[in-house]
């Protein structure tokens, strides 16, 4: 598994202007949780005592003291937490559940400060009202897959890995955009 720093590396990151801010985001070890047929209820009955909770409602997320969970996609979530737990709850879910590590598969990073929908709303076709408090949405930033997770008064995104660079450099512009066309809306 990447160490954290070497999962930003290259990526220029802390990076603000204009009163908004790309920071990275810590990004624990993931699993990808997908119940097979009928097997819901007992991935449940697993997943409660093994990290906390069981798996959140379609576009949603979840925390515990232990992990984090998010849905991914229809029939499948990922899990969030410590290297030996998600290997236990690996374990646990065998034969009930498809279960695959996931933790270099994406870089997370975190839009913050003031501007910061004016910049998603140059790169992505979504409703930021509609994602809600702990919503999670599937969207395009441009062109490239990302999920979207809405924490608190920001946004934090999990780009796959392979288009880390050009994710980065495409929210690095729209940034840029955003500053420059206030500035001329006060002018």
């Amino acid at each position: 598994m990447l160490r954290e720093t070497e999962a930003h590396e290259g990526l220029d990151l802390p990076f603000e202007i204009g009163g908004t801010r790309l920071v990275e985001s810590a990004f624990d070890n993931a699993i990808s949780v997908a119940p097979f047929k009928g097997q819901e209820m007992a991935v449940a009955d697993v997943l409660r005592p093994a990290i906390g909770m069981i798996l959140p409602p379609v576009g949603q997320r979840e925390a515990s003291d232990r992990a984090s969970a998010l849905w991914f996609r229809p029939g499948q979530w990922l899990v969030f937490g410590e290297q030996g737990l998600m290997q236990n709850t690996s374990k646990a879910l065998a034969g009930m559940a498809a279960v695959a590590d996931m933790s270099d598969a994406f870089i997370r990073v975190r839009l913050e400060g003031r501007g910061l929908t004016n910049v998603l709303a140059r790169l992505c076709a979504l409703d930021l009202a509609n994602v809600g408090a702990s919503g999670v949405a599937h969207t395009a930033l441009s062109d490239i897959p990302v999920t979207l997770l809405s924490v608190e008064s920001s946004y934090e995104l999990l780009v796959p890995r392979s288009f880390s660079q050009s994710a980065i450099s495409r929210i690095k512009i729209a940034m840029r955009s955003s500053l420059a066309r206030d500035m001329i809306a006060e002018n």
